[in-house]
């Protein structure tokens, strides 16, 4: 039976803000376990999870949900877009402003799911697969060929003992032309008011800063500032670790202009975000920022703060790369 995507969303909402038990026995919800079997919707059942479209939002792009945060679905967290390089070719493609062949009404490429990198497309979301004694849980993301002819698949992992994380591990599909890079952009830290970026030795530095005398581009946007790896901190894994937070002591009580838009209102816990990177792949981190929201003239309360944060890398089948949104009060 189709149903429409507005009963589908209310549906998972209060699967997901209820903690329903129906029927998921493990720690994860997926389509048909614990959420409902239509809706793209996968992840920790207490912790961070994900979703593409139908859910309410741009298309291309991938969701990023914290409802451990007292954030209800279907609000974000955060965005995740897609960005490959190819040989042979200047800079790289964006899922979310690319022109969809599927869609050439609209921009954003089209994503699906299967439960393995070679299964073929299906109309419906696939639950993914559950891992041994249903510790992780696995779902692989496609997208339709890039204008450069990239067509990168993006592995998704969930591990039980890492509630407030996503593993990424980035493949080719068959037929994608040679990628020079898959950056995985986490595109909305103006929603979260994020303007410290926490670096080696426990330097900060603060968009408040970063940015004094430059020009935004035609976009709004303020220029990328990047870190190499020897100036990124390690962790307890081995890994490059990069954290960004708000100075904000509470975002979701700061003074918004009367223009700003309710979507763009902070609701719930302050959080950070962050990524890690394996140290032998020579990660740069960069950021850029924004004074204004996107597509707005309503300025982001407090000042500038950043927008786009990346861990970048050359690619390779197989990278593995990790975002987090954790409590900010949780080390």
């Amino acid at each position: 039976m189709n149903r429409s995507p507005a009963i589908l969303i209310a549906v998972v909402a209060a699967c997901l803000t209820t903690g329903s038990d129906s029927p998921a026995a493990d720690s994860f919800v997926r389509p048909g376990d614990g959420v409902d079997s239509q809706l793209p919707v996968w992840g920790h059942k207490a912790g961070l999870q994900i979703g593409l479209a139908p859910t309410p939002g741009p298309r291309g792009l991938i969701r990023v949900y914290a409802p451990f945060l007292g954030q209800v679905f279907p609000r974000v967290v955060n965005y995740i877009s897609i960005e490959p390089s190819v040989r042979g070719q200047q800079g790289r493609d964006q899922s979310e402003l690319q022109i969809s062949r599927e869609h050439p009404e609209s921009r954003g490429l089209s994503f699906w799911s299967t439960d393995t990198i070679d299964a073929p497309r299906v109309a419906d979301p696939v639950g993914g697969v559950l891992g041994r004694q249903q510790k992780t849980l696995r779902v692989f993301i496609h997208t339709e060929p890039f204008q450069n002819g990239a067509q990168p698949v993006i592995e998704c992992v969930f591990r039980e003992q890492a509630p407030y994380e996503i593993e990424f591990v980035t493949h080719a599909a068959e037929g994608s032309a040679p990628m020079t890079s898959c950056v995985l952009s986490a595109t909305m830290g103006n929603y979260g008011q994020l303007r410290d970026i926490h670096l080696k030795d426990g330097r900060v530095a603060t968009a408040l800063d970063l940015w004094k005398g430059d020009q935004l581009d035609a976009f709004g946007f303020f220029p990328w500032r990047t870190w190499s790896t020897n100036q990124l901190a390690l962790d307890q894994h081995g890994t490059v670790s990069v954290p960004i937070s708000s100075d904000a002591p509470d975002p979701a009580a700061v003074e918004y202009d009367a223009n700003v838009a309710r979507h763009w209102r902070y609701v719930g816990k302050k959080a950070v975000h962050y990524w890690r990177a394996n140290r032998d792949a020579n990660p740069v981190v960069a950021v850029n920022g924004r004074r204004n929201y996107w597509m707005s003239n309503s300025p982001v309360p407090g000042g500038p703060a950043f927008e786009n944060f990346e861990i970048r890398v050359a690619f390779k089948p197989g990278n593995r790369l990790w975002f987090g949104v954790r409590p900010d009060d949780e080390p």
